[in-house]
């Protein structure tokens, strides 16, 4: 699986990785309801039998908890998740609206998503989602254990519109999988709307998907790369292929006046500001260092929440004084995903509104 969600630390600092994904299969995400049981198929273009709606479910990749619980608007069917959904559902806004997630076990698999096979039994699962782009060695335990499971695939936009049908189909609600879609290509296209009205030169922008540890960037490839361009920005890695870690030296040719720093590590713009080795980088001259948003999921990679993340690096890209909406559609997405209003408070910690608020124009996110 090549994307940052699926990557374990040690395959990362290997080199580049193409965030590609493989293609849609046909017919992924149906359901067959007519018969007695229900029957999904999933990004294998394999058909899953359940005997009915999927009421407890165990989710392995990282994403897949939060997308679960916005399809079904509930933490309830959730019975088992991957410790790096947990650690997002904790330190983000999803452990505010659903606390119950936090009391799920989420010791079902490694870093590498290898499964915890008897773990997982004990929980008795109608239904188990996991890569099926990592390779069969980490599906196969769990069906040889007689589980059933939804291999998903990852990367790319229309994977996450593909994960509302299928999901959505195994909760018995295909409707809402369906709607979910729908709203995601709607939000894609607002934005491109608003980037074709853009005038201003494009920004150079480096996007980090690790800092502390190694200075990992995302190249050309990758979904990041396509929604800096998608708001009208320029990506200063994308003479590099995929997740690559570079060097310092490298860093300072490239010269980014922006930096975006993503939410697998625990870097704040503070930490590149007080580093003098990066003193003489346009965007910490400028203070245009900033920590991407942390909702109920993480916002760079794919996800329900994807529009709302190109709306805000639009207005990081672009700052005119307003969030150009932000606040607002924060509000409207999550009664709809999540049948909660965020309050100011907790939209700013979404925003990380005191970590970003000594970088420029920020305060255009301000309540």
């Amino acid at each position: 699986m090549n994307t940052p969600e699926a990557l374990p630390r040690r395959t990362l600092l290997k080199g580049a990785v193409a965030l590609g994904g493989a293609a849609l299969l046909p017919g992924c995400g149906t359901s067959d309801t007519t018969s007695e049981k229900l029957v999904v198929t999933d990004q294998r273009d394999k058909k899953i039998s359940l005997s009915g709606p999927a009421r407890r479910i165990v989710t392995l990749p990282m994403p897949a908890a939060s997308i679960m619980i916005a399809v079904d608007r509930s933490a309830k069917h959730l019975v088992g998740i991957h410790d790096a959904s947990f650690v997002a559902a904790r330190d983000g806004a999803l452990g505010t609206m659903f606390p119950q997630v936090l009391k799920v076990p989420h010791d079902v698999g490694t870093q590498d998503f290898a499964p915890n096979v008897e773990g997982i039994l004990a929980l008795k699962p109608d239904v188990v989602v996991q890569w099926a782009s990592q390779g069969d060695e980490i599906v196969q335990p769990l069906e040889n254990a007689g589980l059933s499971v939804l291999g998903v695939n990852y990367g790319k936009l229309e994977d996450v519109g593909d994960w509302f049908r299928m999901f959505s189909a195994a909760l018995g609600k295909p409707e809402r999988g369906r709607a979910m879609a729908t709203r995601l290509d709607a939000g894609r296209a607002a934005v491109e709307a608003v980037a074709a009205k853009q005038t201003a030169r494009a920004p150079r922008l480096l996007y980090f998907n690790r800092f502390s540890d190694s200075l990992t960037v995302q190249g050309a490839g990758t979904f990041n790369e396509d929604y800096v361009r998608l708001v009208g920005a320029e990506n200063v890695s994308s003479d590099v292929k995929g997740l690559v870690e570079v060097d310092l030296e490298q860093v300072l040719d490239w010269d980014p006046e922006i930096v975006v720093l993503d939410n697998f590590d625990a870097a704040m713009p503070d930490d590149v500001y007080g580093d003098r080795r990066w003193r003489d980088v346009a965007a910490v001259k400028d203070k245009r260092v900033y920590r991407a948003p942390l909702g109920g999921y993480r916002w760079d990679p794919p996800s329900h929440e994807s529009p709302l993340m190109w709306t805000w690096l639009a207005q990081i890209a672009f700052p005119n004084g307003t969030d150009g909406g932000l606040r607002d559609k924060i509000v409207e997405d999550y009664r709809y995903f999540y049948n909660h209003a965020p309050t100011p408070s907790e939209i700013d910690k979404i925003l990380w509104t005191e970590a970003n608020g000594a970088s420029a124009d920020y305060d255009q996110f301000a309540a």
